[in-house]
């Protein structure tokens, strides 16, 4: 049988986790198969896919092809042409049928994860993606009702100067894109919905109104975020407040890049259940290949495929941590791994020290331990919310549990641990370290060392034991190329 050949298609498209993901779906239903990334301006698809993408067997669409590829295709199927979006095309005798599998990727990550879609749910956005999960919500028996938030046009936001009569044209201007969304969706959908839950409604608000009503105790069942707020690199953009989150009984993120986003961290701080989008992106790819290949995939088999994928982007996009004893060569192993990667290096200990305009030994002679600690676990949360950053931690910082789950949430975190003898020979003139500023030094260097390498094992992703910092770097950067 000849090796099949797929694809993704998008423009840009560096960052896709789709060629890891589908690598791992083709080995495990034994199918022998390629498949690769293909970056198409949109004024070239037309071109394309004729010369390129109907010689594949199958490819995926994304952004910003899943409205534009419709009128290339041969046919249509189901809900693709229902919800007007298509993210997978299979290519059969030189056919090529469209699908949407973002409807089953959701509900399947959604069950997955153990997060109910019932009661009433809040949607976040409203264009392709979001129509694709109102349809989805609409048509689950157990929902009672659906708020969509829509963004403000800058056309619809009444101003001071404006005359009674302007402001009712923006007002008008307003209710019309909210109809027209509502419109856009599946007409025996929304009709099923209404049958079957009388006193259920559609509505649609926007980020301010969203924030009275939660003030004044509105609730819901879940949360969907179907925007593209807080993916990389934009870490620190969320749609919503953290009010409104803690309105909420569940929520589901389907930004997967970073795996946390601002969304799921306000969550997570009310202990409320959510989940991110990357289980979404291997269950919508495990349905597409589905239709492809005919196989089908349990979620014991998906759920190793959604932690590996996870922990490579990490690798790949997020920011690399290093940990390790003093005197273990973080920064300059950083540095070196930084011009490498071609990222930026940051140490943790001078980032401390600018913000607080003095040096680390006078933190802790002035300050104490206690605030230097606080110091650390600020510049922690500060810089996790960057991306493409070499970091090196200082000595104590992944000894608190909380520096490390943070730091994960957007990194992958290695650990330099050379022969003790190199460190000691390290530090054997160093006087800037206050924790080893004491008669018996070697002593409480080797008491501090026992205690801490556990502690920074247990916090690492990846371990090198290379003494000389060239060659941790040289080894570091060939372990973050793996897969």
């Amino acid at each position: 049988m000849p090796q099949k050949r797929f694809a993704v298609v998008g423009h840009p498209i560096g960052h896709t986790m789709s060629p890891f993901i589908h690598q791992k779906l083709l080995e495990l239903c034994g199918m022998d198969g390629t498949y690769t990334k293909l970056d198409i301006p949109p004024q070239e698809l037309p071109a394309r896919f004729a010369d390129t993408l109907r010689l594949l067997d199958g490819f995926n669409i994304t952004i910003p092809h899943k409205q534009a590829v419709l009128p290339l295709l041969d046919e249509v199927s189901g809900d693709a042409a229902n919800f007007g979006s298509v993210n997978t095309v299979a290519v059969r005798g030189g056919k090529a049928t469209g699908y949407t599998t973002d409807g089953i990727g959701f509900v399947r990550a959604l069950s997955a994860a153990g997060i109910p879609l019932k009661g009433h749910v809040l949607l976040l956005g409203s264009g392709g993606v979001a129509r694709v999960f109102a349809n989805e919500i609409l048509r689950t028996p157990a929902v009672t009702g659906l708020t969509v938030v829509m963004r403000r046009h800058a056309s619809e936001l009444p101003c001071r100067q404006d005359s009674p009569r302007e402001i009712s044209e923006k007002a008008v201007l307003r209710r019309n894109r909210e109809n027209t969304f509502v419109d856009s969706l599946d007409k025996a959908i929304r009709n099923a919905f209404a049958e079957r839950c009388p006193q259920g409604k559609i509505s649609v608000t926007d980020s301010e109104a969203l924030e009275h009503a939660c003030a004044a105790g509105e609730r819901f069942s879940l949360l969907v975020n179907g925007t593209s707020a807080g993916m990389y690199p934009n870490l620190s953009d969320c749609s919503v407040s953290k009010q409104v989150v803690g309105a909420c009984s569940a929520v589901f993120d389907a930004v997967y890049n970073p795996g946390i986003t601002m969304l799921l961290k306000y969550a997570k701080e009310q202990a409320i259940p959510c989940a991110g989008g990357m289980g979404m992106l291997v269950w919508q790819a495990a349905a597409a290949e589905e239709i492809w290949l005919g196989c089908r995939f349990r979620p014991q088999e998906v759920s190793p495929i959604i932690e590996a994928a996870s922990q490579t982007m990490r690798r790949q996009f997020g920011n690399v941590v290093l940990c390790g004893f003093m005197g273990c060569g973080k920064s300059t192993a950083g540095q070196l791994l930084a011009q490498k990667l071609g990222r930026d290096f940051v140490d943790m200990d001078t980032f401390i020290e600018q913000r607080e305009n003095k040096t680390v030994s006078a933190i802790f002679a002035e300050n104490g331990e206690e605030y230097f600690r606080s110091c650390e676990a600020d510049a922690c949360r500060t810089l996790t919310r960057r991306s493409g950053l070499v970091i090196a931690t200082g000595g104590g910082t992944l000894l608190n549990t909380k520096n490390v789950e943070i730091l994960r949430e957007t990194g992958i975190i290695a650990l330099l641990q050379p022969p003790y003898e190199t460190i000691v020979q390290r530090l054997a003139g160093d006087h800037t370290r206050p924790l080893l500023e004491r008669p018996d030094k070697e002593t409480a260097m080797r008491k501090l060392y026992e205690s801490r390498m556990p502690q920074y094992q247990a916090a690492a992703d990846l371990a090198v034991t290379a003494a000389e910092s060239a060659a941790a770097a040289q080894e570091l950067a060939a372990l973050l190329a793996k897969e």
